[in-house]
C-alpha cells in the first residue's frame, strides 16, 4: 500500500487494482451511500451529508497517517473505458472534497477506480446503487483503538 500513496488514479495497472481491491476485501470499510448521478462525477445533492459525515470521520485525529483506499464504481450502462475513467474521476471527487473541506492529507487517500467491474447489486448491474463510492481504512488502527 506504501507504493501506492500519491500515485495518480489513472496510473494504477489493473493488476494493482486488484491487489488493492484483494487486501481491501479483509479490511473494515465504508460502502457509504454517496451516490452519483448518471454519468457525473460530481457528488449528488442528497449525498453531500453522507460526505459530510465521511469527512467528519476520517478527521479523528485518531486515524492521522492512516490510509484510505477511495474506490469508485459505476453502473454497466455504457463501455468499459468510459466507465473506467468515470469510476476513477468519482473516487478523486471524494478525495478532492476530503482534503479541501476536511484537511485530509492527500497522500492518506488512494484513488482506485473499477469501473462497472464490482457492482454492489450484482443481480442487478444497471441499478443506480451501483454508482457509488466505498472507502476502506487499510490500517490496522481505527478511531476506537
Amino acid at each position: 500500500m506504501q507504493t501506492l500513496r500519491n500515485r495518480k488514479t489513472r496510473s494504477l495497472s489493473m493488476n494493482e487494482r486488484e491487489e488493492i481491491a484483494e487486501i481491501a476485501s479483509t479490511k473494515p470499510n465504508i460502502d457509504l451511500d454517496i451516490q452519483f448521478d448518471y454519468n457525473s462525477a460530481d457528488i449528488s445533492k442528497t449525498s453531500l451529508p453522507a460526505a459530510r459525515e465521511l469527512g467528519k470521520a476520517l478527521s479523528n485525529p485518531d486515524l492521522k497517517g492512516s490510509t484510505f483506499v477511495v474506490a469508485g464504481h459505476t453502473d454497466a450502462i455504457g463501455g468499459e473505458e468510459y466507465n473506467q475513467g468515470l469510476s476513477e474521476r468519482r473516487a478523486e471527487t471524494i478525495k478532492r472534497y476530503l482534503t479541501e473541506k476536511y484537511g485530509i492529507a492527500g497522500t492518506d487517500l488512494v484513488t482506485v477506480g473499477y469501473g462497472k467491474s464490482k457492482p454492489k447489486d450484482p443481480n442487478a448491474p444497471l441499478d443506480p446503487i451501483n454508482r457509488r463510492v466505498q472507502v476502506v481504512n487499510m490500517a490496522s488502527k481505527t478511531a476506537s483503538n
